[in-house]
């Protein structure tokens, strides 16, 4: 009986175990406290399992969960809620606003942590924000959503990815570009090779603290990306679909008509006339008289007018009252028939579902893009599909694979192509306004047609046109073909495994394929190709990369006391293959094969390796959630560098005190919600100031006569080691009357161990073929940047139907060369319009110092070198300034010629302040959200505009400015007049004296300011209490414009082209509209 007892006992015991832990369905709605407004896509999962959903529009949810189990609710902005399931099967919460969001988990370099135990500077984006813009690369969407970060996004060709500097410049000589991580692992790609509707946050650790652990290459800071997971219980499957338009983003310069074009050039003609034939022609009435009989006969060759060529002008230069343009030509826009109203249609049908056991996600993604320029375009497809098991509920494995294939056609349009002929911006901004497209009659202004009665193009020859002869940027385009194919294809396995209760042990794996073949063709009737008689190229990139880590973790809570430790292996491996063809003569018009040519011009490849070896450990630890400190380390070998000197050291300390947690803030909690002092210092590293053999003697290969011959490109340096970058940083950050949020932040980040290129002996072995010297490279330079971030946002508004924040972010830094070669410390570097001196910025303009005109001659004046030169007694070791460029006013001397002019800074092209101006307001069902960006201060050296202000015996565009030119001596001025200097002026139009009065100059920087209306995008979601009649989930719409509007201080410059702050002929902007469907099934 007492065993039967026993046997009783132990069911009841089993039985009671299997109820207490059966799973039941539990149900609810998310509302928002204070408000009772119901919450849609809040995260709902069971704690300590994978098991997870979504709320739907209305809030509502439905999760299998243990009788036992736990409910973790979690939304952004809001405090994580943990309700215990207690056998209840309807689980009503209401979430409490969290101006900071302390709960809140982010992404951190090898996991994720809470917002609130972070001691470095990390900013966050969420999908949101990414799928609200009509974006084809990830890498756009982070401009203007982080302090410190500038995003150069204004390439308007489609496909083309943004170019993103955090907290400055750290590096002379080596790339400035952040590493790009996803999903944990460094990404060898291209950001536009994703999908952005595949990702779900993206996290960028801005300082050394919060990037040390991938210390080998986070000198530039780290943008950590993570694709989207299953998280739905109930199968969900998604539709967005996006159609939209291009145009041209910012407006053209205000360039001269034909009308007043011919005037000017008039006006040159003439002033040159006298300065060069002055017995000839020794006043202005001669000068004209000959410039009104043969400007067009001598210069211009085209005359579109309805006049003779000799019978144009009155004496003074205008155009008689009754010549008109000939009717038939419209044609003189070159931008016209360059650009088109591009489209844009975009594609993405994805799924999830999650259960205790797996997860799943996937994607297949079409992307089409046809750009404002005719002759570009992007289509992408894409597929991605993310993996989880949990077989054992101390095992999860998972395994994602990704691919793309992608299709484009380029313009030559880029900023180093901005001298390119068959740059259509360079060709079409800067032609003169009388040449046309087409060929015309040029006594009726009719167009001569083909024999199939087509327009034909006018390429200069028939009329001999001086501009440009035997080119045209359209017809170009339309034969010649850029086109790229790149297919890529990356694969990610990892397991997990928990054991002795507080240990984790990570094994991961990432392979990546790239593939990417450049096919170029230069027909044979007019352009570069013409004088090869046809000519086509390929070039063939392959990389392959791969990335193995092993991690082991252990996670101990103790009382009050947490301690997390991290300790791991990591090997990367890079491989770059590279193949060139190059034939010309084409056989067959048009072909472009390779077949077709029958001469090999080139016939070239090679391959590139590098390898990185990798120990990292993390320590951290906090206190009653209160206080935080965290610790790492990261030691890594570089195949760049010689092995004694392979390995570098990488680290950093932080620490993080929640000061409102403190019983003396009790008081002022109803005011003062959050406010959190946090502080760290590290240092990470850069190899890529060197290239892949940095340390090795190495030679180039050519041939001659199909002989072989080597010469000497690089000198050994076994001696260089890593550039590393230190930073500390200090921020309070918190959140006042449960409205406002803010972050103030002081940093300095400094850069150490930079590599140049020092001189020596020739005896050393010259290391070039076009100069005599030989270098070696070296650790020497210093470059720091110091600045302040401010961040704040306000709920203006917040109630059950309306909601209303308005957002600020500003960023002010100072960038400052420390250290130099000693050789270069006294006179620094010369680089182009660049100077690199020890004090200086990096991008301090160095230019020739313009003074401003000379109002008793029209001439540009420029301040003397007097280091080298001198004017009036002689003196030893200089040379005289010669008297035709040396001009005498009051005690001071100027010179009208570079050649003797000296240089001076002319300002920084970085900001005094950048950042953004948002606003997002919801009403009801409706989303109106607004990004605005701006920069204040800087100086901006616009290449574009100088070649419009200058007016030669070459016909060229020219820009309105230039009405406003010097045109004599104004009334009552004299040669001892105070203000005989006009600082602002405009010099005389004058074929000879060009190309000194227009030399470049501090007369040619431009203020840099701007503000752009970077994103409006207005959603509407329709009730649930709709859908349910056609069995939807969710349904929305949306509206969205991209790059609405730009202000800057000079019409059609883009100061956001380059970093270095040079403006060149290139793509300009595009303003994108798209109307967007989204449908959850």
């Amino acid at each position: 009986m007492r065993k039967f007892s026993l046997v009783i006992a132990a069911l009841f015991l089993f039985i009671s175990g299997v109820v207490n832990a059966q799973t039941i369905k539990v149900s609810g709605t998310v509302t928002e406290a204070g408000v009772a407004e119901t919450m849609p896509f809040v995260s709902v999962h069971v704690k300590g399992t994978t098991t997870s959903t979504t709320t739907l529009n209305d809030g509502t949810y439905v999760i299998n969960a243990p009788a036992n189990g736990t409910l973790v609710f979690t939304f952004m902005g809001f405090r994580t809620l943990e309700v215990p399931v207690e056998n209840r099967t309807v689980i009503n919460v209401q979430m409490e606003y969290d101006a900071v969001a302390l709960g809140e988990v982010i992404m951190v370099a090898y996991g994720t942590a809470k917002r609130e135990s972070i001691t470095g500077s990390i900013a966050s984006v969420n999908t949101q924000a990414i799928e609200r813009r009509p974006v084809s690369s990830v890498s756009g969407v982070l401009e203007g959503q982080a302090a410190g970060v500038q995003v150069n996004n204004t390439y308007g060709e489609p496909g083309s990815d943004a170019s993103i500097r955090i907290r400055g410049f750290s590096s002379v000589n080596a790339s400035n570009s952040p590493l790009i991580v996803v999903d944990g692992v460094p990404f060898g790609g291209n950001i536009s090779d994703m999908n952005p509707h595949d990702i779900e946050s993206i996290s960028v650790l801005k300082d050394a603290a919060s990037a040390a652990l991938f210390g080998n290459r986070a000198s530039n800071g780290v943008i950590l990306i993570a694709t989207k997971r299953g998280k739905s219980e109930k199968t969900s499957v998604r539709a967005n679909i996006s159609q939209g338009v291009y145009n041209r983003g910012m407006a053209e310069y205000d360039k001269l008509e034909a009308k007043d074009f011919m005037e000017v050039m008039w006006t040159g003609m003439r002033n040159q006339l006298m300065l060069s034939q002055p017995d000839k022609y020794p006043n202005a009435l001669l000068a004209g008289a000959e410039a009104s009989a043969n400007l067009i006969d001598t210069y211009l060759k085209y005359n579109i007018f309805n006049k003779p060529n000799n019978a144009l002008f009155d004496a003074n230069g205008k155009l008689v009252s009754d010549a008109k343009i000939l009717p038939g030509y419209t044609d003189l826009d070159w931008f016209k028939p360059m650009e088109r109203l591009g489209y844009r249609q975009d594609y993405v049908v994805s799924g999830d579902a999650a259960s205790e056991k797996s997860t799943y996600f996937f994607s297949l993604g079409y992307l089409d893009e046809k750009g404002y320029v005719k002759s570009s375009d992007f289509q992408r497809y894409t597929g991605r599909t993310n993996i989880t098991v949990t077989p054992k509920s101390w095992m999860k494995a998972g395994f994602s694979l990704s691919g793309s294939h992608q299709v484009s056609n380029s313009t030559t349009g880029d900023a180093d192509s901005h001298t390119t002929i068959k740059n259509p911006f360079y060709f079409a901004r800067n032609i003169a306004p009388i040449y046309p497209v087409y060929l015309h009659d040029m006594a009726t202004g009719d167009f001569i047609l083909d024999e199939d009665g087509n327009r034909q193009y006018d390429g200069g020859f028939l009329h001999s046109r001086p501009q440009l002869l035997d080119r045209h940027a359209i017809w170009e385009s339309e034969l010649n073909m850029d086109k790229t194919f790149r297919n890529t294809l990356g694969s990610q396995a990892f397991v997990d495994i928990d054991f002795l209760k507080d240990f984790k042990f990570i094994v991961k794996a990432d392979v990546s394929l790239r593939n990417t073949e450049n096919q170029t063709y230069d027909n044979a009737s007019i352009g570069d190709g013409k004088g090869n008689k046809g000519r086509a190229s390929r070039t063939w990139y392959r990389y392959k990369n791969y990335t193995f880590q092993q991690q082991l973790m252990y996670n101990k809570e103790f009382g009050m006391h947490n301690l997390d430790f991290l300790l791991g292996h990591e090997n990367y491996s890079w491989n770059r293959s590279y193949h060139n063809g190059y034939k010309t003569t084409e056989t067959f018009q048009g072909g472009t094969e390779l077949i077709n040519f029958t001469e090999i011009t080139r016939l070239t490849g090679y391959q590139d390796n590098y390898k990185l070896e990798s120990y990292l450990s993390r320590v951290r630890y906090n206190y009653d959630n209160k206080y935080f400190g965290e610790a790492s380390f990261r030691r890594d070998g570089s195949s760049r560098f010689h092995p004694d000197n392979r390995w570098g050291n990488f680290w950093s300390l932080g620490g993080s005190w929640t000061i409102s947690k403190e019983p003396f803030m009790a008081p002022y909690l109803n005011t003062i919600n959050v406010l959190k002092l946090r502080a760290s210092y590290g240092e990470v590293g850069n190899d890529a100031g060197v290239g892949y053999y940095g340390y090795m003697a190495l030679y180039g290969m050519q041939q001659n006569a199909n002989l072989g011959a080597s010469y000497k490109t690089q000198n050994e340096a076994k001696e260089i080691q890593w550039e590393t970058s230190s930073s500390f940083g200090v921020a309070l950050e918190g959140s006042l009357y449960d409205r406002a949020n803010f972050t103030v932040e002081y940093f300095d980040k400094r850069s150490q161990n930079l590599l140049f290129d020092v001189n020596l002996p020739l005896s050393a072995g010259a290391t070039s073929t076009s100069s005599a010297e030989a270098t070696i490279t070296k650790n020497i330079g210093s470059v720091s940047n110091r600045g302040i971030e401010f961040v704040f946002d306000v709920d203006v508004v917040r109630n059950r139907d309306l909601k209303w924040n308005v957002g600020l972010n500003l960023t002010h830094f100072k960038n400052k060369i420390v250290k130099l070669p000693e050789e270069n410390r006294e006179n620094g570097i010369l680089s182009g319009t660049k100077r690199y001196v020890e004090g200086r910025g990096i991008y301090d303009f160095w230019m020739f110092k313009f003074e401003g005109v000379d109002q008793m001659t029209g001439n540009s004046l420029y301040r003397p070198d007097f280091d080298r030169f001198f004017a009036g007694d002689p003196e030893d070791g200089k040379t005289a300034i010669p008297a035709e460029y040396l001009v005498q006013i009051g005690d001071n001397y100027y010179t009208t010629h570079t050649t003797y002019a000296g240089r001076d800074w002319g300002g920084s092209a970085i900001p005094d302040l950048f950042g953004s101006i948002s606003t997002s307001l919801k009403y009801k069902n409706f989303d109106l959200n607004v990004l605005c960006t701006y920069s204040l201060g800087g100086k901006t050296l616009d290449n574009s505009y100088r070649s419009l202000m200058a007016v030669s015996a070459n016909p060229s565009a020219l820009h309105k400015d230039l009405l406003k030119a010097w045109n004599g001596i104004p009334a009552g001025m004299e040669i001892d007049s105070p203000n005989r200097i006009n600082p602002n002026g405009i010099p005389v139009i004058n074929y000879d004296l060009s190309n000194l009065n227009d030399a470049s100059s501090t007369r040619f920087l431009q203020d840099a300011s701007y503000f752009v209306i970077k994103n409006v995008s207005l959603s509407y979601t329709f009730p649930k209490k709709t859908l349910k009649k056609i069995d939807l989930s969710a349904l929305s719409v949306n509206l969205s414009v991209d790059n609405l509007a730009t202000i800057t201080s000079l019409k059609g410059m883009n100061p956001q082209q380059s970093y270095s702050g040079i403006n060149n002929n290139a793509f300009v902007v595009a303003r994108v509209f798209s109307l967007g469907v989204n449908v959850r099934l």
